[in-house]
C-alpha cells in the first residue's frame, strides 16, 4: 500500500492538494488493518508527500525544492539494494541500465 501511494503522488494520479483518501476507504480498498493503513500514513508525512489537516483528512502537499544531487541522496539505500540484486543474478551494468529505462517508461 506504501508502494502504491508512493506511486500516485510522485506520478502526478494525485495532485497537490487533493485529498489523500481516508484510513476507512483504504483499509477497504486494499484489505488490510487500519493500523497497517495508520503506518503507512505516519510515514508518507514523515516523508513530505502528504500532511494531515485537522477535521478534513490528509493532503498531497508540493514537493518542497531540491537539487539534483539533494534527490540523488534519497535513492541511497534502495539503488544500493538494486544493485546488491542486479549483481546477484550477474547483470551487467548496462543491462541494468536497460532495465532501469524500461521501467521508468512504464511509469
Amino acid at each position: 500500500m506504501l508502494y502504491a501511494a508512493r506511486k500516485a503522488i510522485i506520478s502526478g494520479d494525485l495532485k497537490p492538494g487533493e485529498l489523500f483518501p481516508s484510513v476507512r476507504a483504504l483499509s477497504a480498498e486494499y484489505r488490510i488493518n487500519p493500523n497497517t493503513v495508520q503506518k503507512a500514513l505516519v510515514a508518507l508525512r514523515a516523508e513530505g508527500l502528504i500532511e494531515s489537516l485537522p477535521g478534513i483528512g490528509n493532503r498531497v502537499v508540493e514537493a518542497p525544492p531540491s537539487s539534483a544531487v539533494d534527490r540523488r541522496e534519497l535513492l541511497g539505500e534502495p539503488l544500493e539494494s538494486l544493485v546488491i540484486k542486479a549483481k546477484q543474478l550477474n547483470l551487467k551494468p548496462d543491462d541494468l541500465k536497460k532495465a532501469i529505462d524500461q521501467h521508468w517508461k512504464k511509469l
